[in-house]
């Protein structure tokens, strides 16, 4: 069974999101912070030897002082962030034990992951190198235009 290392990816600026008050992985869903529902979504695999969740720079403190706790008790590894997704990725990768032979890496925002799902992708990533998890949109997609219409 391949062993796995997840990196998930909170370090975003969350402008899109526009609330004053939090960031999108970090505002409370149900009682916890978001990234903590996606980080649950893989500490409990058996073929998760690793979890580290990527913040900004500006988050780290801050995140570690609120967070800690549920940090160790998980066994999650904190990385601070850089200035684009690819850099985050990459210093989530430098944490990485040297046990895990295949990375997921997830956006911590998105916390509605069914077990199924995360198991087709490991199962193909292990099977081919690569994969990536996508749902066919069934929904109508409209484009909005600087004017709101």
């Amino acid at each position: 069974m391949p062993s796995f290392g997840v990196i998930l990816a909170a370090a975003g600026q969350s402008t899109r999101f526009r609330d004053p008050n939090y960031k999108k992985p970090f505002v409370p869903l149900a009682g916890k912070p978001v990234w903590l529902h996606s980080a649950e979504r893989f500490t409990d695999r058996p073929d998760v030897r690793q979890v580290v969740v990527v913040v900004a720079p500006e988050d780290r403190e801050s995140f570690a002082e609120k967070f800690g706790a549920s940090l160790a008790f998980l066994g999650i590894t904190l990385a601070e962030g850089g200035s684009t997704r690819a850099e985050s990725v990459r210093r989530g990768l430098e944490k990485l034990s040297p046990e895990v032979d295949t990375v997921a890496i997830h956006d911590a925002a998105r916390p509605c992951l069914a077990t199924a799902w995360i198991d087709r992708v490991f199962e193909e990533g292990a099977r081919t190198g690569a994969a990536i998890l996508a749902i066919p949109v069934v929904g109508t997609l409209k484009r909005v235009g600087p004017d709101g219409l």
